[in-house]
């Protein structure tokens, strides 16, 4: 629990201080609401079952082509039956260019489930995605780094339909 502690206070620290340097050079900050979907993709198994997403992002510009955005995923399965959700605290790097945008950055995955919590690894993320006003597609892939599995062994992709406020 003090890992989930940690990390979630070095996002916020991180959030607040690109936002104060963003504000005191008039830089834009985006707030965005993401809708979507994940599934798993792993040796003999992929595709096998669907999870819902709910995530809150903010973008915080880092001169004219990058942003730092911090984030936080909340995943649900299909059944919605909420006996184990997961929750993605973490932060993206993203090159900017037009409305395209690419990124790579760390989630923590905690699991929530049976009245307890469990915290894993921290996991590399990319991003992919696409800004038209003020919608937004992402296209993301993770990786668990968990003892006893190798790189690149267990991985989620999602997709989202993000609102820009």
């Amino acid at each position: 629990m003090k890992k989930v502690g940690l990390v979630l206070l070095v996002v916020v620290m991180l959030a607040g201080g690109a936002a104060q340097q963003a504000n005191a050079q008039d830089k834009k900050v985006d707030f965005s609401l993401n809708l979507g979907d994940q599934t798993n993709v792993w040796s003999g198994s992929a595709f096998d079952y669907a999870s819902f997403t709910l995530d809150a992002r903010v973008g915080i510009a880092l001169g004219k082509s990058f942003e730092i955005s911090p984030e936080v995923m909340f995943v649900v399965d299909d059944s919605f039956n909420f006996d184990v959700v997961l929750l993605y605290p973490g932060v993206m790097l993203n090159y900017k260019a037009g409305n395209f945008f690419v990124g790579a950055g760390a989630v923590l995955p905690i699991a929530f489930g049976d009245g307890e919590s469990e915290t894993g690894n921290i996991a590399p993320k990319i991003n992919i995605g696409y800004k038209f006003g003020k919608l937004m597609i992402t296209v993301y892939a993770l990786t668990w780094t968990e003892p006893g599995i190798d790189f690149l062994d267990v991985n989620y992709v999602g997709i989202t339909l993000g609102y820009k406020f």
